[in-house]
């Protein structure tokens, strides 16, 4: 029986909070993350970019959805 969270591909991603972001918001994969996967994205970027900085990007992209 196959694990619903094992990857059958790896997809290569720019780490840049709106490449992750825009990634992490695309039709085929909003739904398909294990649910601690956004938030450890989120905390990441945070991690390498500022809370302030990676909050800003997230609220522009979500806004043009």
């Amino acid at each position: 029986m196959a694990d619903r969270w094992e990857h059958q591909t790896i997809d290569y991603v720019p780490f840049r909070p709106a490449a992750v972001v825009k990634y992490m918001l695309r039709d085929d994969r909003v739904h398909r993350w294990a649910p601690l996967a956004p938030a450890l994205f989120h905390l990441s970027l945070v991690h390498a970019y500022s809370r302030t900085l990676v909050e800003r990007v997230e609220a522009q992209l979500t806004r043009r959805l």
